[in-house]
């Protein structure tokens, strides 16, 4: 009797704390941006995509607090379920593809995301053509995978413009993942509290207290790893492998082969930022670019920042980014005469 009493009270000495521990963190908020449903499916056409978004998908929760449909293609659109047909003469399509921030992680309004007001400005500003721009973004993409989207993807609705949408984290090519059974996604940078496919891991993602735990062992890991501190620290520059700069070179070329303009979009940035060596090789290369990482200049951090503990940009930088973009393409590749501009 005396052993049982003391299993129990060792017992409760372990739930209760926990039990209180969750209950702080989630009214402390810590954990919201990081809970979302299990939105995303293998893709089978390519072993550069490991996961899309599920098609058809209506008020689902996406990470970052945003609820979001899906259109035919699983792309992020105002209405679940959207088809397009043939492309019309008076059509300018536009398909964007990129990471969590062309995907509108943090912001809670697809309409606020900066593909979906990149075409409203651009169809208010000109009327020659009708704008439809496709919304590719994939939240933890590399740019492996992006590459691999325009081969395997974004030529499905026959674009006339493909633009490729990058922050200096996307040349880690190790930070995308895989999807589980279930639709969520499992990442390999080998911080996971719990293997990936299994029904304990899946329970776990319910309680907040894990997201907590998660971000304390990866940064006590990092800064253990030779220059760890540095990576750590926001706003340092970082240097670009070879082996992931070859995919924004593929990107070009198999927009080159498809005889399909291309545009490179640098976006403001979430921590780190480029070095001067990348715009030079850009440069060399003849990859034509917007820099917009200069965006972050223009607004304080509160009004930058999506949420608290989220630093993908607001729904204000978005517009901005959008309004930057749309002024590019009206007189780079819109107006009449400058389509050998790109």
């Amino acid at each position: 009797m005396k052993l049982s009493k003391k299993i129990l009270f060792l017992i409760y000495l372990l739930v209760v704390p926990l039990v209180l521990l969750e209950i702080a963190v989630r009214i402390w908020g810590y954990s919201d941006h990081y809970i979302y449903d299990p939105i995303y499916m293998p893709f089978a056409e390519s072993a550069d995509i490991p996961y899309v978004q599920k098609p058809d998908l209506q008020n689902a929760r996406a990470r970052g607090l945003a609820v979001i449909n899906t259109d035919s293609l699983g792309l992020r659109a105002t209405g679940a379920g959207a088809e397009y047909g043939p492309k019309q003469a008076d059509e300018f399509r536009i398909a964007v593809t990129g990471d969590s921030v062309t995907f509108g992680e943090g912001v809670s309004r697809t309409e606020d995301t900066y593909p979906e007001v990149l075409g409203r400005l651009l169809n208010r500003r000109q009327d020659k053509k009708q704008v439809m721009v496709f919304n590719y973004g994939v939240s933890a993409n590399s740019v492996q995978q992006m590459a691999a989207t325009l081969s395997c993807r974004m030529m499905e609705v026959a674009p006339d413009l493909v633009i490729m949408a990058i922050v200096p984290e996307d040349f880690d090519l190790s930070r995308t993942g895989t999807v589980d059974k279930w639709g969520f996604t499992v990442h390999s940078d080998g911080v996971g509290l719990v293997a990936g496919d299994s029904l304990v891991k899946r329970l776990l993602r319910k309680a907040h207290l894990t997201y907590l735990l998660r971000d304390i062992i990866y940064r006590y890991k990092i800064s253990r790893e030779p220059g760890g501190k540095e990576k750590l620290q926001p706003g340092q520059p970082i240097d670009i492998p070879l082996e992931s700069y070859q995919f924004v070179s593929r990107f070009f070329q198999t927009a080159e082969v498809l005889k399909v303009r291309a545009l490179l979009l640098i976006l403001p940035p979430i921590s780190h930022t480029f070095k001067q060596d990348f715009f030079a090789d850009l440069d060399r290369d003849g990859i034509p670019y917007l820099d917009l990482s200069g965006v972050i200049k223009q607004f304080s951090p509160e009004q930058y920042r999506a949420g608290r503990f989220d630093g993908h940009p607001s729904a204000l930088v978005h517009e901005r980014i959008a309004e930057i973009t749309a002024q590019y393409i009206l007189s780079s590749i819109l107006t009449p005469g400058a389509e050998k501009k790109l």
